[in-house]
């Protein structure tokens, strides 16, 4: 039986769609449900399936199974099937990508200082999955990053935040409160963080956010985890997280448009110093560097290949 086509998607999403369904079927070598309101379409996985941890790489399964135990120790069943059953969101992603390369920090760090185009990173300390600082002494929000890579610079500590794509867009208002505080309060941490930190140009911080493209949907998201760390820097209200140096990097599919529009988009809203902070890499060119830099044993280049099937398109 073929899964049934999503008439709402893009061009993109259902290529992407379509892929993840050809995953499931030639790799994993698992069913679909034909009756189920997400599962007709192909990509996602039965119950059974997700519960075995499926939508996770098989080498490094049970220590990502483990690490998504430990930071959720109860979800809710939209949120246990976002992340363990449906393989074409983005929760996945972080899980699959960056818990393996905590096996060898020293390669990670080789990695990511060919991403900043530095040797910045002297000694990766940690990387965490769907992490923040004290929302109450940063953004008083709910932001957070998808993945968080703490570093040591000449003994200074400093901070990666990742915010991971792969057929998501831009993002409405969760809600009237986040609507409220962008789009009105001039005095919110938004505004704040955005007018002092240094990495927004004068066209941005000389008017209020509302009327910057800041708030707009396609934008708003890649700010808020931004300054996010911008709200780190130098915060000692914050104590062990504050951070001397913080970069942001979005990390997405070469095969999604509307990333590859919007992200030089948003460097040109930044200072010298604002862009010096922030960049972004496909996940076709950070797979590229994985091969280059991690050792050349089975289980990292299982991975590796697993991440080249599973996620270009």
């Amino acid at each position: 039986m073929t899964p049934l086509i999503y008439k709402g998607d893009k061009p993109f999403k259902r290529i992407a769609r379509t892929h993840q369904s050809d995953f499931r079927t030639n790799y994993l070598k698992v069913q679909f449900d034909p009756k189920n309101k997400y599962g007709k379409y192909g990509a996602f996985l039965m119950p059974d399936d997700a519960k075995a941890g499926l939508n996770f790489c098989e080498d490094f399964r049970q220590e990502i199974l483990r690490r998504i135990e430990g930071r959720y120790p109860s979800l809710t069943a939209t949120q246990h099937d976002g992340l363990y059953a449906n393989m074409l969101r983005s929760e996945h992603i972080p899980w699959n990508v960056f818990i393996p390369m905590g096996y060898d920090l020293n390669a990670t760090a080789l990695v990511f200082n060919k991403i900043l185009g530095a040797d910045e990173i002297d000694e990766v300390k940690d990387i965490q999955i769907e992490w923040a600082p004290d929302k109450t002494k940063c953004l008083n929000d709910n932001t957070s990053f998808d993945t968080y890579i703490k570093y040591l610079h000449k003994g200074m500590l400093c901070g990666i935040g990742i915010e991971v794509k792969y057929t998501e867009e831009g993002y409405p208002f969760s809600g009237i409160t986040e609507r409220r505080e962008v789009m009105e309060n001039e005095q919110s941490r938004y505004a704040q963080v955005t007018k002092s930190c240094g990495w927004f140009i004068p066209e941005i911080t000389n008017h209020p956010i509302r009327e910057t493209a800041l708030c707009k949907d396609e934008f708003r998201q890649i700010w808020r985890n931004h300054i996010l760390g911008a709200s780190m820097v130098g915060n000692k209200n914050i104590e062990k997280d504050s951070v001397e140096k913080f970069h942001s990097i979005t990390l997405y599919p070469h095969g999604n448009p509307h990333f590859n529009k919007i992200l030089p988009i948003y460097e040109k809203f930044l200072t010298d110093e604002g862009r010096s902070t922030f960049g972004y890499i496909t996940i076709e060119s950070l797979i590229d560097l994985l091969e280059q830099y991690f050792p050349k044993n089975k289980e990292f280049q299982n991975w590796i290949q697993y991440l080249k099937i599973r996620y270009p398109f």
